[in-house]
């Protein structure tokens, strides 16, 4: 096998079939799909099952409640050269014989492709400064975690995935992802950027993200301090971590804090006196006032909390005119 491709499913009997389809499984022989029902309730199970039956590389499995748990258990059953991730309300694109080819003869510990966001291309190579230098490659992750840090859209060498026992952490709820990358990519000797786009990500409204959760500060929080255990040993990233976590932060905002908007400048400036906040805080300064996505942490550092909501709200408005 070339590729396996591990589709975590829960409660998804409306998208799961078109996912299983779009990764070509029944076009090519080198490709398994490895789809995991960790809890489903509706018809999703059925589904599966009925694909399973047209395609013995099509591989039924189960796992406990969890997209963690359900990776993992993909993670076990693959037998491929490669590994990648699938979403399992999103699609794979273009498995052409140039990006057979491609993982047939490639080197590279990670590749990383392009991908779009419903009708939106993310061009990750054009805007990868230095693509060949692992530290930079880094670097540019952790200070663009939205653009970066997905899982998806990405290949891994299932041998190193195994071999140094990469998991997804189970208590993780948020950032999982991004967490399973950054352990992930500290292993890899050599990445390789693709100008291909393989990876079709459909948001909506039903996106978890999109979705209020009233733990979602917490979650954050723990993903954020295991990603800073995870480069304790890395004092080259200290700055990059500073601003993943203030990336972070502006998640919070706009989906928790500003989404229900009661006493939330209240709890925004609470936010920004805990230590891990007001640490990377420090990093930023005046000349940051013109880049959008720091310009609310401007206000927050000098205690502008209004002008920051006032921001905050305005995004969490944008968000939900497009996910409609």
């Amino acid at each position: 096998m070339l590729l396996s491709v591990i589709i975590p499913a829960y409660n998804c009997e409306k998208t799961i079939v078109q996912a299983i389809k779009s990764t070509g499984v029944y076009l090519n022989s080198q490709i398994e799909v490895i789809v995991v029902d960790n809890g489903s309730t509706d018809k999703t199970e059925v589904l599966i099952k009925q694909e399973a039956q047209k395609n013995p590389n099509i591989i039924y499995a189960e796992s406990k409640k969890g997209t963690s748990n359900a990776r993992n258990k993909g993670i076990e059953k693959a037998s491929a050269k490669w590994v990648t991730f699938l979403d399992a309300d999103d699609c794979l694109l273009n498995f052409d014989k140039a990006l057979k080819e491609m993982l047939i003869s490639a080197e590279e510990d990670l590749i990383i492709c392009n991908y779009m966001v419903n009708e939106s291309k993310i061009n990750l190579c054009s805007m990868t400064r230095k693509r060949s230098n692992r530290v930079s490659v880094i670097k540019q992750m952790l200070e663009n975690p939205t653009k970066y840090m997905t899982v998806w859209g990405k290949f891994y060498k299932t041998n190193l995935i195994k071999n140094e026992n990469v998991r997804f952490k189970n208590e993780l709820v948020y950032s999982e992802d991004s967490e399973f990358l950054i352990r992930y990519i500290l292993l890899c000797d050599q990445i390789r950027f693709t100008e291909k786009y393989i990876y079709h990500y459909v948001l909506s409204e039903n996106s978890t993200v999109r979705k209020y959760n009233p733990q979602l500060i917490y979650e954050y929080e723990k993903a954020i301090l295991q990603v800073k255990r995870d480069l304790n040993k890395f004092p080259e990233f200290e700055k990059s971590f500073k601003i993943f976590t203030l990336m972070q932060f502006n998640l919070m905002m706009v989906h928790n804090v500003f989404m229900k908007n009661k006493n939330a400048i209240s709890k925004l400036k609470k936010l920004c006196e805990k230590n891990y906040i007001s640490k990377s805080l420090e990093i930023i300064s005046l000349k940051n006032i013109f880049t959008p996505r720091l310009l609310p942490l401007v206000f927050c550092k000098y205690h502008l909390y209004l002008c920051a909501s006032i921001i905050y709200k305005l995004r969490v408005i944008q968000n939900n005119k497009n996910t409609k």
